[in-house]
């Protein structure tokens, strides 16, 4: 009988690819996640129940089948390594490094134009900004914080408000001289530009005030980065977050077509800054006070 501290028995090559196996369903598929071969991963598993002395598996078919037990086994060892990973992964970071995560908005219109900002002011941040719109685990993963659009319930998280959701109609001068824009329906008369990936809020904002979506003489649809420079550039009217808007808007680059405090006042969406307790180290404190005193003025 080993003892309880004696570690040294633990298969711990066999015991990583059945957690793997059982995270990605398939020997292939844990083969390409831990880098090895297929066989590789058959002979761990073989090798696993010979230790252990027990049946860990069925085949069905070409298929390996984990037993109920032994699942549960797994679930157990998929925590465990992850926790261990995260240990060893703040282990080895160094204190400066700060990983963020934000959308692909929010890093170019906003936090791109601020960093020599933040260079200035906290020379000792190592910043490693990720632009994408993934929601991803900030508790078990690489990333300190993210900054994100939604609800602001995201549980097992803190979560910051930082800018209102609301959104405004926009258009480049240029394409307003010709037509004379007096109430919603006046911009059947131009082209739109549309997010993509908000079409659902966009229709929201046709049907709230009586237009026929279809109606428009052309609407051309761009991934969210795109949107706004389709819009500085003059290719169509443009829905947009008033935070992305509001820079062009005072310089006049863009004009805002509408007032509509009531669309506004109904926005249940905001960007946050989120991060996880286990995360909240110095760096993060010193870029959360930063952006405090940006929004600040």
């Amino acid at each position: 009988m080993k003892k309880r501290d004696d570690f040294a028995w633990l298969p711990l090559n066999s015991l990583r690819a059945f957690a793997v196996f059982h995270g990605t369903g398939s020997v292939g598929a844990a083969a390409h996640a831990l880098r090895v071969t297929h066989g590789a991963v058959s002979q761990h598993l073989r090798g696993l129940e010979d230790r252990l002395q027990r049946r860990l598996f069925v085949r069905t078919g070409n298929r390996l089948v984990m037993l109920p037990e032994a699942e549960q086994l797994a679930d157990n060892l998929l925590g465990h390594f992850r926790a261990i990973a995260a240990d060893l992964n703040q282990f080895r970071r160094e204190d400066n490094i700060l990983n963020v995560t934000v959308t692909p908005h929010v890093a170019q219109h906003w936090l791109l134009p601020r960093l020599d900002d933040l260079i200035r002011r906290h020379p000792e941040i190592d910043l490693r900004i990720n632009a994408d719109a993934a929601v991803h685990d900030l508790v078990q993963g690489d990333f300190d914080a993210a900054i994100r659009y939604g609800d602001g319930n995201w549980p097992g998280l803190n979560c910051e408000r930082l800018f209102e959701g609301w959104d405004v109609v926009v258009a480049a001068p240029s394409i307003l001289e010709q037509v004379s824009i007096q109430a919603p329906r006046d911009l059947t008369r131009l082209p739109w530009i549309l997010d993509e990936d908000r079409d659902i809020e966009m229709s929201r904002w046709f049907d709230d005030h009586g237009l026929d979506q279809q109606a428009h003489s052309r609407i051309t649809r761009l991934p969210s980065a795109l949107t706004l420079a389709a819009a500085l550039d003059g290719h169509g009217v443009a829905w947009l977050p008033h935070v992305y808007a509001a820079p062009y808007l005072s310089s006049g680059r863009l004009v805002r077509l509408f007032s509509d405090d009531r669309w506004a006042a109904q926005c249940r969406h905001h960007y946050y800054l989120c991060w996880a307790d286990s995360k909240n180290g110095p760096c993060l404190r010193a870029f959360r006070q930063w952006i405090m005193r940006q929004l600040a003025g």
